[in-house]
């Protein structure tokens, strides 16, 4: 059974979970004040309205996924889960002129983040309903005919913050993908990585890319919460960020 990475962390580091909570915070705010140093000059990140945290992805995701975007030049994003992220991604994709498209499950959230950033830039949004299938033998939640969905499309760049956490191979999608719809250079950004659920699906994730011969680098970065970067070997300067 997986220890808990909170717990992974205090016995590690010797600290207490009080001090965990302000260790935590301090090195969020210090991401914040070095992601709004870091696009201050960014000439397509025009609208920077962002309120991370919370339910959505911390500074410390906006951070690193800002740097894979400057870094790597992608041009083929998917991303899962409509918010904060969708916002770089969005820009990023509008100014550049590729292919980015956002998968959100809720109609009301799709309407309400597009008419704030109506007339600003497009944002390509896919609406696709959620279903509770079984990985492993383990309920979870992922897209209804996810595979089918994205058969024959490849991506250099995928984002999972969405659906809903699950307590078993948390956001499954991305085990489904790895086989068939990832390009030779790739990234892959994980939220919540301190979560059962998504630590355990990171580990089959990598698991899955063994299997298939697909040589990859990590890392995990942290904030206010933890994400988890994979990538592409020849890409490995990511995981420096």
């Amino acid at each position: 059974m997986l220890k808990p990475l909170k717990r992974v962390i205090w016995d590690y580091f010797g600290i207490n979970k009080a001090q965990l909570t302000t260790l935590t915070r301090s090195n969020e705010i210090l991401k914040a004040i070095t992601f709004n140093s870091t696009i201050a000059d960014c000439e397509w990140l025009k609208y920077r309205n962002f309120s991370p945290g919370r339910h959505a992805v911390d500074y410390a995701f906006l951070y690193t996924l800002f740097r894979v975007l400057e870094g790597m030049k992608p041009k083929s994003v998917i991303e899962f889960g409509l918010g904060e992220s969708s916002k770089l991604i969005q820009q990023y994709a509008y100014f550049h002129h590729v292919e980015a498209v956002t998968v959100e499950h809720d109609p009301d959230w799709i309407r309400f983040f597009s008419n704030n950033t109506a007339g600003k830039y497009p944002v390509e949004i896919k609406l696709m309903e959620l279903a509770k299938i079984k990985y492993k033998n383990k309920e979870t939640l992922s897209y209804k005919n996810i595979e089918e969905e994205l058969k024959g499309k490849q991506y250099d760049l995928i984002v999972i913050d969405g659906p809903f956490g699950s307590k078993r191979y948390s956001r499954p999608q991305i085990l489904f993908m790895a086989k068939n719809n990832l390009q030779k250079e790739f990234c892959i950004l994980v939220d919540d990585y301190v979560r059962k659920g998504e630590r355990e699906t990171v580990k089959e994730l990598l698991h899955i890319l063994n299997q298939e011969g697909i040589k990859y680098v990590t890392k995990a970065y942290a904030g206010s919460k933890q994400h988890f970067l994979i990538c592409s070997e020849n890409l490995k300067f990511l995981t420096t960020l």
